[in-house]
């Protein structure tokens, strides 16, 4: 067996559950394919459509799900994207020290100065 060592090891050799199946792509497909039987049954009891039929309205409510936890862009899930970009968003401005930094004053501190309020002008 050949191990080239320059890959990410977890990404090329993941833990497999079943089938090349990890464990939430498991739970995933588990998670659809109730939200698929629960429309064609509620479709059947409630609107009378039959199963054949109402399987054809399910796989819409199916798909999304399966889609939001399988796909992954750059190693991370949907979810982890999410958390990821409302935190960049959320974050103003990173403040670190550095030698071109001008020395007027202190970089860090715990005081924001404070914000003259302007004066309107009476017509």
């Amino acid at each position: 067996m050949k191990i080239d060592i320059n890959k990410d090891f977890e990404k090329a050799f993941p833990d497999d559950l079943w089938k090349g199946f990890t464990l939430k792509q498991i739970i995933t497909f588990a998670i659809g394919i109730i939200m698929a039987a629960g429309t064609i049954a509620a479709l059947w009891k409630f609107m009378k459509i039959s199963p054949i039929t109402g399987s054809y309205i399910a796989i819409p409510v199916m798909l999304p799900i399966c889609f939001f936890g399988i796909y992954e862009y750059q190693n991370h899930s949907l979810w982890e994207m999410w958390k990821e970009m409302r935190f960049y968003r959320t974050t103003k401005k990173l403040t670190y020290g550095a030698e071109e930094a001008p020395k007027t004053g202190r970089i860090f501190t715990m005081r924001h100065p404070a914000v003259k309020k302007k004066k309107r002008k009476k017509k």
